[in-house]
């Protein structure tokens, strides 16, 4: 599905790491005309994304401020995806990797429980900004495949349930793509880490080749 026009809001929720204080990843690469973001990811994996017209960054001066008041503007996505990269002979080459889902990575922690009960937590934060304590996960849906569990989180980024051991394992489909299966007697703390570059894939998207000197690395003060 080639994505269209967004609004303000939805757009600064996936940019935000383009201006956060708080960077885990190795850098953010944009080009001459401000359109194309590049953010180089650990492990060789990087994001992607293309405007046409105006970017965000067209919204902000030298020192990383807005310029002026954001008062809802149209950006238009051109190309939204992610894969991995090489860099050779000062050039570094993008492949896109059309994802199975957006979860990276999962972290689970268990408390022990002698009731004949197991409670969930399961929260949503970013694999970009892992260090940022906001979560994301706004509109997720987790369901189970015996129908016990239907949850959307709406305007939260955590959820939690109860449900009875006897019901284990317990299988969950998480945004309709990710399988997550309980099978710990266990009280579980679960954070799924969402990969925001693999929440949209622009249709046949080519990979592409940049010389390093048409980039510019974006920088955080």
């Amino acid at each position: 599905m080639k994505l269209k026009t967004i609004l303000i809001f939805t757009i600064l929720l996936i940019s935000k790491n383009i201006y956060s204080q708080e960077n885990n990843r190795e850098k953010t690469l944009f080009t001459s005309d401000s359109l194309s973001f590049i953010h180089l990811l650990p492990n060789q994996k990087f994001g992607f994304i293309s405007y046409k017209g105006d970017s965000p960054l067209s919204y902000y001066n030298d020192k990383n401020q807005i310029k002026g008041h954001i008062d809802g503007p149209y950006f238009t996505i051109n190309e939204f995806g992610s894969g991995e990269y090489l860099i050779e002979n000062k050039k570094i080459q993008l492949n896109f990797i059309k994802p199975k889902n957006s979860i990276d990575s999962i972290s689970i922690k268990e408390t022990e429980n002698l009731t004949d009960s197991i409670k969930v937590k399961i929260s949503f934060k970013s694999y970009v900004n892992s260090k940022n304590d906001d979560g994301i996960g706004i509109g997720s849906t987790i369901k189970s495949k015996d129908s016990l569990i239907n949850i959307n989180t709406m305007f939260e980024s955590f959820t939690s349930f109860t449900f009875k051991k006897s019901k284990l394992p317990l299988k969950l489909i998480i945004n309709e793509k990710y399988n997550l299966e309980i099978e710990s007697e266990k009280s579980q703390d679960i954070t799924l880490f969402v990969n925001d570059f693999k929440k949209f894939t622009t249709d046949n998207i080519e990979n592409k080749l940049f010389e390093f000197k048409t980039l510019t690395e974006q920088k955080n003060e």
